[in-house]
């Protein structure tokens, strides 16, 4: 089992009303990010290059989803993991982990 990720009720509402904000796009439930978290083949950038604030991004399948989802989330001071942001990955995101997992990668 992956690192426990933590959602406080406001970044969980968010994830969850996705769909709300972007047209054709659906909410990621917390417990699919958890499964991401979870996933023997995740990737993880420790931090995202990509972040301004230093966070990590994890890419990995969520079996209740059914596909693979990008998780955006942050270390506090004791190194717990707490979420910000997830949804369902496309484009160089989606690639990166096929390839990945296709040539058998090690995180």
């Amino acid at each position: 089992m992956g690192e426990e990720l933590n959602w406080d009720d406001e970044s969980a509402a968010y994830i969850r009303n996705r769909g709300d904000r972007y047209p054709g796009g659906g909410g990621v439930e917390p417990n699919w990010a958890q499964e991401v978290m979870d996933d023997p083949d995740l990737a993880a950038f420790e931090p995202d290059p990509k972040s301004r604030m230093g966070a990590s991004r994890f890419i990995g399948y969520s079996t209740v989803a059914g596909r693979v989802l990008v998780v955006i989330a942050f270390r506090d001071a004791d190194g717990d993991l707490h979420g910000i942001n997830a949804w369902p990955a496309t484009g160089a995101d989606l690639r990166f982990y096929r390839e990945g997992t296709r040539h058998g990668k090690d995180n």
